[in-house]
């Protein structure tokens, strides 16, 4: 009978963690364990300083006025800010960071969009990122109600397969489609996208009257998507309509190509 580990003795954890099937498993993962602890040390501050500069970053003026980071959020984001070495996700939790910066430091609102980053895999956040940097590039500077439905289905975007091979990199493959479908069901049942998600062929697109000369995505924002797109840039005092501000983005967290094939659905 396997012995549960609290049973164990701290010498006996140590030594099966050296082993080097443990090492074979986790490959360069494994550095976090057993007799690397200075190397964890510096290796979990360096991945703090990373989101605490771009949470410096995306603050700007807020740091010239008195303010606070709500505890519980800073908790959250800390807490999981030491093995975070994926740059977007960095990206995203210092946006969190800086967004939950405010005057007396109690709203804890923040605590929600750090689980909810912590929550996604890298190809569903870096998939979120890349659909609505798209929808603020083609909306910006527009006069939307986005707490509307039918003013939120005007950023509804149709997105040619060539433009998300261009910015990952990649080319048509089964791994590749199921990496999509893992991306597009999970940010719908977070509800970061709506349910009404497609990626589909030229031909099923164009019997919905949408145009496209190849497969694309069909795209519709969501009121929790769009808030952790404000957040992730530091802006999450500023509300839903802030996504429409064309200041929101100084630097694209992420470099979207072929964009200009990119369209509004009703555009």
């Amino acid at each position: 009978m396997v012995e549960p580990v609290t049973t164990i003795g701290t010498a006996a954890v140590a030594a099966y963690l050296s082993k080097d099937g443990v090492a074979k498993l986790l490959g360069p993962t494994a550095e976090y364990l057993g007799g690397e602890l200075k190397q964890l040390v510096e290796r979990s501050q360096s991945n703090v300083v990373r989101i605490f500069r771009f949470a410096e970053r995306k603050a700007e003026a807020k740091l010239e006025a008195p303010g606070a980071v709500n505890s519980r959020v800073f908790k959250h984001v800390y807490d999981e800010a030491r093995f975070c070495e994926n740059e977007l996700l960095a990206e995203y939790f210092g946006g969190v960071l800086a967004s939950a910066r405010t005057d007396a430091g109690q709203d804890d609102r923040g605590v929600y969009y750090a689980q909810m980053v912590q929550s996604l895999s890298a190809y569903q956040l870096q998939c979120h990122y890349f659909f609505y940097y798209l929808m603020w590039q083609l909306g910006k500077g527009r006069t939307l109600e986005l707490n509307s439905y039918l003013d939120r289905a005007k950023l509804s975007i149709v997105i040619p397969a060539k433009v998300y091979e261009d910015t990952f990199r990649v080319t048509p493959s089964a791994q590749e489609i199921t990496i999509i479908a893992h991306s597009l069901s999970g940010l719908a049942r977070s509800n970061l996208i709506d349910n009404s998600f497609q990626f589909s062929s030229s031909e099923e697109l164009k019997k919905q009257g949408i145009n496209v000369d190849s497969q694309a995505f069909l795209i519709e924002p969501t009121i929790s998507g769009i808030e952790l797109f404000v957040w992730a840039h530091g802006k999450g005092e500023d509300l839903l309509n802030s996504f429409l501000s064309p200041g929101l983005i100084a630097k694209p967290d992420l470099e979207v190509k072929s964009h200009e094939l990119v369209r509004l659905k009703n555009g």
